[in-house]
C-alpha cells in the first residue's frame, strides 16, 4: 500500500524554483560584472545565465505537469538534467571566483 504523497513533492519543486533563481541572479551578476572588464567574465556570466534560465525552465516545466497531475516529482530523467544544471553552473561560478 502506498502513501499519498502530500505536499512534499511540490514543496520540494518550490525549493527546486528558489535555487534557479538565484542561479539566474548569480548569472546577472555575473554577466554584470564582466561587462567591459573581461570577456571570459562576459562569456562565463553569458552561460551560467542561459543555465541557469534552462535549469528555471525545466522545473517549471515539471511544476506545471505536477498541478495537472498530483502525485510524483515527474521524471527522474528530467530531475537529473535539473540537478546537472545545477552542478554545472556552480562549476562556472567556482571558476569564476578561483579566476578572479
Amino acid at each position: 500500500m502506498t502513501q499519498p504523497p502530500g505536499l512534499q513533492p511540490e514543496r520540494t519543486l518550490l525549493a527546486w524554483k528558489r535555487t534557479s533563481l538565484g542561479l539566474v541572479a548569480n548569472g546577472i551578476l555575473l554577466l554584470a560584472s564582466g561587462i567591459g572588464t573581461s570577456d571570459v567574465r562576459l562569456g562565463l556570466g553569458i552561460v551560467v545565465t542561459v543555465l541557469a534560465l534552462s535549469c528555471w525552465a525545466t522545473v517549471s516545466a515539471v511544476y506545471r505537469h505536477l498541478r495537472h497531475e498530483p502525485g510524483g516529482l515527474g521524471s527522474d530523467r528530467v530531475l537529473r538534467v535539473a540537478a546537472g544544471l545545477v552542478l554545472l553552473v556552480g562549476l562556472f561560478d567556482l571558476y569564476a571566483v578561483i579566476t578572479r
